[in-house]
């Protein structure tokens, strides 16, 4: 027997809550728009479980979360950045935002994928399942994802020795 969409809808919230959170944040920049996309998608997933059952409920919430993200930014008034400063508070750690900041400056396809992979210890195939990209393309991103924050850890390091 399929378990009642408000007990499984409450399981999940409490489950996936921070991950949602931390995504929403790490791909809007604002605390505000985070705010936004993270009821957006949690509404989504409470009248889709009303609907249906869902196969896999992880991957289903991140492919939306990274969608309404995205979604959030095709209107022209929500454009507006925020620095990272007021983005992350105060960190206990400086090279914690330094990290941030950078993962911040990555195309959104590479910071989605680092994210997943590193903070969200998702395995290659998981983060396809729940981007809806291929395996081959999720490799391929990583890689090149972690060949640019080289590149910006080296031009930060070569910037300090000047």
């Amino acid at each position: 027997m399929p378990e009642d969409p408000k007990v499984l809808y409450c399981r999940l919230a409490e489950e996936l809550s921070d991950t949602v959170t931390r995504l929403c944040v790490i791909h809007t920049g604002s605390y505000a728009d985070a705010e936004d996309c993270y009821q957006n998608v949690f509404f989504k997933l409470y009248r889709e479980l009303c609907k249906k059952d869902i196969p896999d409920p992880r991957a289903w919430i991140i492919r939306v979360t990274l969608n309404e993200c995205r979604s959030l930014f095709r209107y022209t008034l929500r454009r507006r950045t925020v620095g990272l400063e007021e983005l992350t508070g105060s960190a206990e750690d400086p090279s914690d935002l330094e990290i941030l900041d950078i993962i911040y400056r990555l195309p959104p396809k590479y910071r989605d994928v680092i994210y997943l992979y590193y903070y969200e210890q998702l395995t290659v195939e998981e983060i396809a399942a729940a981007t809806g990209t291929k395996t081959n393309t999720v490799k391929s991103q990583l890689k090149r994802g972690r060949e640019k924050l080289k590149r910006y850890l080296d031009d930060g390091e070569r910037s300090a020795a000047e």
